[in-house]
């Protein structure tokens, strides 16, 4: 951890110290370990079954034997989508919280800014780490919870939360914690799945199977995330995973007949439409 000024303990807030490697909580005297480089700034015996669950489930699933970086078709859209509404992100301060493989933080940090990761997965927070070193970027990785950030108040001009808010047990702390980290006018991404209402009603068990193999606890559209969020304003929506992405998706599985820029082309032009979507994407601005 090279910008300790950023960081405090994640249960009392207060600043850290740090030596021989390893950090503690002068208040609350907490004591907290670093695992190849990266701080462990969570008390992993004290983790809720759920999100233990969650670590298992992710360790297995995202296997990736090497640290070749590369960009999907689907996540080069979602980084279009942030640089088109935060183009100014050289020099800024940006927390990509439950990162996973780390698209959105490499895509940033190659356009000059200071990212940092947390997540509570080991494996791909290492991985992470080796691909920013390997690529002299400023990423700064951590693993933490998103219900308790190890990060000091008003620190970042941007948070992108992605895949996280639909996992997570304490979803209002989670929230809270985001105001609490982000400055004043700091920009947001939040990617959740879309409710089950404005789903093709034929995809319906598809979906719900999905959501519970994959540990998902809610759903959410416009008004519910604008509710939740209302220290901010809306500044766009897009909707994406219409049906026929999915169906295409779902047959280049097994007959890889679909070009994947082709059918995300496909999707974004639907994006202003929620019926028949999987997910929502907001992005925010802080009032």
């Amino acid at each position: 951890m090279d910008n300790l000024n950023y960081f405090c303990c994640p249960v009392c807030k207060l600043s850290l110290a740090k030596k021989d490697g390893n950090f503690s909580c002068q208040r609350c005297k907490k004591k907290y370990k670093t695992i190849d480089k990266i701080p462990i700034l969570v008390d992993m015996e004290e983790i809720p079954d759920h999100l233990a669950g969650q670590i298992r489930y992710f360790e297995k699933e995202n296997v990736i034997e090497n640290d070749e970086f590369r960009l999907y078709e689907w996540q080069k859209k979602y980084l279009e989508r942030f640089y088109k509404n935060f183009p100014d992100v050289k020099g800024k301060t940006i927390l990509d919280c439950g990162a996973g493989s780390g698209y959105m933080s490499v895509g940033l940090a190659k356009r000059g800014a200071k990212v940092f990761v947390c997540d509570l997965t080991l494996k791909g927070l290492k991985r992470l780490q080796r691909i920013s070193d390997n690529l002299n970027l400023s990423i700064e990785t951590v693993c933490c919870s998103a219900e308790d950030l190890p990060f000091k108040n008003n620190v970042f001009d941007y948070f992108i939360s992605n895949a996280v808010l639909e996992h997570i047990p304490r979803e209002k702390d989670a929230i809270t914690e985001i105001n609490r980290v982000c400055k004043n006018r700091a920009g947001l991404m939040v990617a959740v799945p879309l409710s089950y209402r404005f789903l093709n009603p034929f995809l319906l068990p598809i979906n719900y199977i999905h959501d519970k193999k994959i540990g998902h606890l809610r759903r959410y559209d416009k008004k519910k995330l604008g509710n939740k969020f209302k220290g901010w304003n809306i500044q766009n929506v897009y909707y994406t995973g219409h049906t026929k992405k999915v169906i295409k998706t779902l047959i280049n599985i097994i007959l890889r007949i679909f070009d994947d820029l082709k059918i995300e082309n496909e999707d974004e032009r639907k994006s202003k439409i929620k019926l028949w979507a999987s997910n929502i994407c907001v992005i925010f601005r802080r009032k």
